[in-house]
């Protein structure tokens, strides 16, 4: 049956005391929660007994409360004692969790990898034991890229090979095996790839001179069965975005790379996202635009590639779906959200996409997160049901819980010249006013 339960924990605040500094300002209790792809675990970020961020596990097979509020089983799998732990993501193998972190502050970030499924004797202190992937003094790492179709792999930039320029190595992180797969030239700042070869195809190259990027293509990254003669392998440069413009590569279409999306200011004030040849570059056709904001967020079909949701944010965010059934899960989300006029955002989901960690996000108190199962389930008479559920997961801060906030409006003003401006209010809360 649905269930959407407005957990305590996320109603609004309503202490009009001040609220301390530490609490305000402090991390959160709960971030950054993200399902392994076969939907078996949850990673989260929360502090550890020291309040350093690290990553947490919950085992939601053998949760009997389906991922709620209680936290008692959770495992801490990292222990840093300094550098709080920003960033979580698990690889294909539902096993293995991927993280980011530097030494003791001094910003080279590293790619490590820790087995969240070993439950080692944590009473004596022991935790499983993290692997650096991107080893070596002053090795910065960045671009992770990873890909269900090649589950054991991952590709990485790292600054290895020539400090001033980031490379790109694939890595087999179940061996540690790092290979050098695709040599930045010098200008290259960000890397494109084709999904169902898993091959770097695209870049994109900054001029130092006069600030304009370059998109490059090429057709293959297979050096070893393309010939001397063949063009196939060579970058070409396809779109160019003078300094002030917008612009670049979104993803390849599952035909070999023949085509794929841009987003491009070119000839207009906002960006669009545009179907596009990367042959000759040609616009074959404008999906979306809107005159007042750029493109935002773009959902993508993971197999076909087909546009299935565009987000814009003008003033608030805003959603146009090609996908009925993704509109339909929206809905559901919107209608059952446990806060009036909260904004949701989806955080992560399973392969299979049949369950969602959801935050639902408000000015005027902590974000909400909640797990939306789509899997077919059993109703109180034991019929299999396909009717979703909505399960509070956690609040991010729930020490802001008992202050009360003052909720933000976005307002619109006209300019001399009648075009309008977005701005933003929060009005002082008048005491015993409620509002």
């Amino acid at each position: 049956t649905s269930s959407t339960t407005t957990a305590a924990s996320s109603s609004r605040t309503t202490s009009e005391e001040l609220i301390p500094r530490s609490i305000l300002f402090g991390n959160p209790e709960n971030t950054s929660p993200i399902l392994s792809p076969d939907g078996k675990y949850l990673a989260y970020l929360a502090p550890s007994p020291d309040g350093v961020l690290n990553i947490f596990i919950r085992d939601l097979q053998s949760d009997k409360s389906n991922g709620s509020n209680d936290k008692k089983n959770d495992r801490m799998i990292t222990n840093e004692p300094k550098r709080a732990i920003r960033s979580v993501s698990w690889a294909y193998d539902s096993q293995t969790v991927l993280y980011m972190n530097d030494f003791d502050g001094d910003e080279n970030f590293h790619l490590f990898a820790v087995d969240a499924t070993t439950i080692p004797d944590g009473e004596n202190g022991e935790f499983p034991t993290p692997r650096d992937l991107t080893p070596g003094e002053n090795i910065k790492a960045q671009t992770i890229l990873l890909n269900y179709r090649y589950p054991d792999e991952i590709l990485i930039g790292t600054n290895g090979r020539n400090p001033k320029v980031f490379d790109m190595y694939r890595c087999f992180y179940k061996t540690g095996e790092l290979v050098l797969d695709t040599i930045n030239p010098g200008d290259v700042i960000g890397w494109k790839v084709e999904d169902e070869s898993f091959e770097v195809r695209g870049a994109v190259a900054r001029n130092e001179v006069d600030s304009s990027s370059t998109v490059r293509i090429r057709k293959s990254a297979d050096l070893i069965n393309n010939d001397s003669g063949s063009n196939e392998t060579e970058w070409r440069d396809v779109f160019h975005f003078p300094y002030g413009e917008e612009g670049g590569l979104l993803s390849f279409c599952p035909d070999n790379g023949e085509t794929g999306y841009i987003t491009s200011s070119l000839g207009r004030e906002t960006t669009a996202l545009l179907k596009v040849d990367l042959e000759t570059g040609e616009t074959i056709e404008e999906i979306f635009s809107n005159d007042k904001c750029n493109v935002g967020g773009v959902t993508l079909d993971k197999d076909t590639k087909e546009v299935r949701a565009i987000t814009y944010n003008y003033a608030r965010t805003e959603r146009v779906f090609f996908d009925k059934e993704l509109e339909k899960d929206y809905e559901f989300l919107k209608a059952n959200a446990p806060i009036p006029d909260a904004e949701v955002g989806v955080v992560s989901r399973t392969l299979d996409e049949t369950k969602w960690v959801i935050s639902y996000y408000q000015s005027d108190g902590p974000t909400s997160y909640y797990v939306y199962d789509k899997s077919p389930g059993r109703n109180d008479n034991e019929k299999e049901t396909s009717t979703p559920s909505l399960t509070p997961l956690f609040v991010s801060n729930p020490k802001l819980l008992p202050y009360k906030f003052a909720p933000m409006e976005d307002v619109r003003i006209t300019a001399r010249d009648g075009l309008e401006l977005v701005g933003y209010l929060t009005r002082a809360v008048e005491k015993g006013s409620g509002t």
